[in-house]
């Protein structure tokens, strides 16, 4: 079984290698031929918001479906561990959740900091930036250091849901700092200000990897201020799984689960609602990146990665949030963006173990 676990692994990594591989660019420039590499990651996205109709992400998802925009769009990709601190440690190594010692949002602080992405990525000459969200409960405890191989670090301290998007703190190159209930000091806007700086910023000679996390579209799914109620109006269907009333053909722990009462439907389809109007300040951070990109003249050697940490349930099969052999919990939206390939949507099947590598 472990034997064709890896064959697996290594058949969906090579796949996802060579499409980046095979769409470096042509033509030299003086730092080579390297492209430059950005990650923006959603914080439990649920995997119907993206395509979804009205779309939850304008932007993103326009730009996904056009032909001329070199986004490869993978329907069939997943988050082997449905749960932000092992699923954001995998993505950092490739390894799974196992062998990176993180099973839970509580052991952050076992992984190896020493072997990561962005320590190969520095010795390999690439300037390196986190800005958001790194591992629960960081700094553990162990003052506001900044892990080996980032250049530039910007950490959301991720402690209590009340500051998830505002009144948070948050360390800037190893110093603490904390911002207040301010308008302006949204999250997913504020930390989309800074990924943009350093995009500007970054020295011309290096390749360099971005990696921006924001806490969105994460609950209590708190919209930026000019997006609240932009979902008022809409009708969003219910899924069957979350009315079914006779469970008796499921697992245990699922049969035992009592139907929602209609009021609890209505409370749970009004924060997919919130979610939705949550995500429309990730939508606009994705673009500003994007914008960034290409007023620098960097966009045709860049290639962006869009995905989430885990999905998320809003009453499907009697389960509200994550940590579920479902879909709506294990299935992740990933897009990546390669200058120079086609557009196109790749069937074969794909994790977060899979980015590293």
């Amino acid at each position: 079984m472990r034997t064709r676990s890896i064959a697996a692994l290594l058949v969906a990594a090579v796949a996802l290698a060579a499409t980046l591989v095979l769409a470096e660019p042509a033509a030299p420039h003086r730092r080579g031929t390297r492209p430059n590499l950005v990650v923006i990651l959603s914080d439990d996205q649920a995997p119907d918001t993206l395509p979804s109709d009205p779309p939850a992400m304008p932007w993103l998802q326009a730009r996904i479906a056009d032909p001329q925009d070199h986004w490869l769009w993978f329907p069939n990709a997943f988050i082997n561990t449905p749960l932000c601190c092992p699923s954001r440690a995998s993505i950092l190594t490739g390894l799974y959740s196992h062998h990176t010692g993180v099973r839970r949002n509580e052991q952050g602080e076992r992984l190896d900091e020493s072997d990561t992405l962005p320590v190969w990525l520095h010795e390999a000459g690439y300037t390196t930036a986190l800005i958001g969200k790194y591992l629960n409960r960081y700094p553990f405890d162990r003052g506001p250091y900044i892990p080996p191989g980032w250049d530039r670090w910007i950490a959301k301290r991720n402690t209590l849901v009340s500051t998830t998007y505002y009144d948070y703190g948050f360390v800037d190159q190893g110093v603490a700092m904390r911002v207040s209930d301010a308008p302006d000091t949204y999250a997913t806007a504020f930390f989309a200000d800074r990924a943009v700086a350093f995009i500007q910023d970054a020295p011309k000679d290096r390749p360099f990897f971005l990696y921006f996390a924001p806490s969105a579209p994460h609950s209590p799914f708190t919209p930026a201020p000019d997006d609240v109620g932009t979902f008022d109006d809409v009708a969003l269907d219910v899924p069957p799984s979350v009315t079914e009333g006779d469970r008796s053909d499921k697992p245990g722990w699922i049969a035992r689960k009592r139907p929602y009462t209609k009021p609890e439907i209505a409370r749970l389809q009004e924060e997919r609602r919130r979610q939705r109007e949550t995500l429309l300040g990730m939508d606009d951070a994705a673009r500003r990146i994007v914008e960034a990109l290409e007023a620098r003249g960097e966009l045709d050697r860049t290639v962006i990665v869009y995905l989430t940490d885990n999905g998320y349930a809003f009453g499907e099969h009697g389960i509200r949030g994550k940590r579920c052999p479902y879909e709506e919990c294990v299935h992740t939206p990933l897009a990546v963006r390669v200058p120079g390939r086609r557009a196109a949507t790749v069937e074969g099947l794909v994790s977060n173990v899979d980015l590293a590598p």
